[in-house]
């Protein structure tokens, strides 16, 4: 069961089925929970042994020259997330002003922290978010925002990735980079298309009521606020576009700290690398060991050295790890009162 602090959003078998359901049920959790350790695992040993091959003073002495530039990252992941949370107020479209700021704020940093550590981290943040905010727009208006949000994201993420593949041609020419680049973002543009046309349709709304009855009395706001607005959410697509391109910023600031001769053209490569460790390693929290991979076997594309290519990656994960701490502690230091549960008219993106 997953709910907020007033049940209002709750995913629930039907009474009925809950014995025969329960077994399989069990066993799932058992399985994601045994696999993300060993993900993590992996990871991390991964990570050794590519510091090792590196070679660990090189990497000390290039981290320690990069740190001075790490508040100007900070800088740009903060506006980074102001994009990824103007995204999913615009995701509510024009209730969207019933959400107070400082809560979307509150609910973005957690989500933040989610989507870092768990696996499908995109998903896992947006159904967060849906879960903290559902008490001032509703159960069904916040689940269809959240997935609304998470086609938006697919489709700048998908969007994104073409010009990150014109700068691999232009570095690297037709190259295995090149092609996983353009397959990356044709995927992820008709997945984004696959959410909305799903949300839109009847039969799995009908499906997920017989099998969750509980959600029976959002099913029908959940399904006009889907059906309102294009199938491709341009609104919240272009938050998230913007979102992205603070990205690029914050790799272009990274590859020039580390000491990599940077151009706008490597930057945008940089962003295609991480796009393509993100999709590989969603299941390996926080990507550590995927990412710095890829960047490792991308050091001759960038004309240097494993060492100073993976330092791009490890200076990643750790403005990403002051975010987790963050989002981490919000809960603990930031509590508030929700109000209670509302259920509005949908509104249309």
């Amino acid at each position: 069961m997953v709910s907020n602090a007033h049940g209002e959003l709750s995913l629930s078998p039907p009474v009925g089925v809950a014995g025969r359901v329960a077994p399989q049920r069990v066993l799932k959790r058992w399985l994601v929970a045994g696999l993300r350790p060993v993900f993590a695992v992996l990871g991390v040993g991964t990570l050794a042994l590519l510091i090792h091959k590196a070679g660990a003073r090189e990497l000390g002495a290039v981290l320690t020259s990069a740190a001075p530039w790490l508040p100007w990252v900070v800088l740009l992941e903060l506006g980074r997330q102001c994009m990824d949370g103007l995204a999913t107020r615009r995701s509510y479209g024009e209730g969207a002003g019933r959400v107070p700021l400082r809560m979307l704020a509150r609910a973005q940093l957690i989500g933040t922290a989610v989507s870092s550590m768990a696996p499908a981290g995109r998903a896992a943040a947006e159904a967060t978010k849906a879960a903290l905010l559902s008490p001032y727009m509703g159960g069904g208006t916040a689940t269809a925002a959240a997935a609304t949000s998470q086609s938006a994201s697919l489709a700048a993420g998908g969007f994104i990735s073409f010009p990150c593949a014109l700068a691999s041609y232009l570095l690297t020419g037709m190259s295995l980079f090149t092609v996983l680049m353009l397959a990356h973002g044709v995927l992820l543009v008709l997945l984004s298309l696959g959410v909305r046309a799903c949300m839109r349709a009847k039969r799995p709304g009908d499906w997920l009521i017989c099998r969750f009855s509980r959600w029976a009395p959002h099913a029908e706001q959940f399904r006009a606020s889907a059906r309102c607005g294009a199938l491709l959410p341009w609104s919240p697509m272009r938050a998230f576009l913007c979102s992205r391109l603070f990205q690029v910023a914050q790799y272009g600031v990274l590859t020039y700290a580390v000491g990599i001769d940077t151009s706008l053209v490597q930057a945008f490569f940089a962003q295609g690398l991480y796009l393509c460790a993100l999709a590989v390693g969603s299941l390996v929290p926080g990507q550590v060991g995927v990412s710095d991979g890829a960047f490792a076997l991308a050091a001759g594309v960038l004309d240097t050295t494993a060492a100073r290519a993976m330092s791009v990656a490890l200076l990643g994960h750790l403005v990403q790890l002051l975010f987790v701490v963050i989002g981490a502690l919000i809960p603990l230091v930031w509590r508030v009162r929700a109000p209670l549960p509302v259920a509005p008219a949908p509104a249309c993106r």
